[in-house]
């Protein structure tokens, strides 16, 4: 009995002083996970000094989860989660700019940090996977060859017959094509609401608002996008938690 009581003490101890995955359970797991990816990332002037603001405000997070204080673990999160819509948009752009500089050395050093968030999006997943199969014999990726292999009906859609598909880069510039559905999740008496409204009508971009308090269509998507505050910012398939210039304008 004595023995075993020494096992079950000894097992506790070890799981209380595991990080992962059990501090950072649905929202925090990917976010914990995304600290190595962003640190496979070449280094650009556009994200990196982001991606050193990430690290250190992830190692807080946990900080501040061994402190016991849930509200400010919540609040860290959700600063983080911000931090990592941001990072994922600015790397979707030099991506796009990769391509339209016809530049795939370039392209794949940003593909093989292997961050999968980036091709939920189907436009741009295609829009991708195209450019690579057009200079696959010039650089390959194995972290592509296997996502794309992944995919139900690959063959068929990437590889097959490719002889109908539109220019990867007249894809990316194509001004013809209508803007994404933008829609705002807002509440009354919220600051950054406000701005986040005064920047859509400043930048010409049209957008639908709900109110997450009284609307019910609001409140259904705001559990739907497990929202944790406002403004909540949805452009097609991304999500941006919080008034962020940079990532509404990398989304559309």
């Amino acid at each position: 009995m004595k023995r075993l009581f020494l096992l079950i003490f000894s097992t506790a101890i070890l799981f209380a002083n595991m990080p992962y995955p059990e501090l950072f359970s649905q929202l925090g797991t990917p976010l914990y996970k995304a600290d190595n990816n962003f640190s496979k990332l070449p280094k650009k002037d556009s994200y990196s000094s982001y991606i050193n603001e990430y690290h250190v405000k992830q190692a807080q997070a946990l900080q501040t989860y061994s402190s016991g204080d849930k509200k400010a673990y919540f609040k860290a999160l959700r600063s983080l989660n911000k931090l990592h819509d941001t990072i994922i948009s600015l790397v979707k752009r030099e991506m796009i700019n990769a391509i339209k500089n016809d530049d795939p050395d370039e392209f794949i050093s940003l593909c093989n940090a292997g961050l999968d968030i980036l091709y939920k999006q189907e436009s741009f997943k295609r829009l991708s996977y195209e450019y690579y199969l057009k200079n696959r014999g010039q650089v390959a990726s194995s972290y592509l060859d296997n996502k794309m292999q992944s995919e139900q009906g690959y063959q068929k859609l990437y590889n097959a017959d490719r002889s109908n598909i539109t220019n990867p880069l007249s894809m990316a510039s194509n001004k013809s094509e209508p803007q994404k559905k933008v829609v705002l999740l807002s509440r009354p008496e919220c600051g950054w609401c406000q701005k986040t409204k005064e920047f859509l009508k400043d930048k010409h971009i049209s957008y639908t608002d709900y109110n997450v308090i009284s609307s019910s269509k609001g409140k259904k998507l705001f559990r739907k996008h497990e929202g944790t505050g406002v403004p909540l910012i949805i452009i097609g398939d991304e999500v941006i938690r919080g008034f962020d210039e940079a990532s509404i304008l990398g989304a559309l």
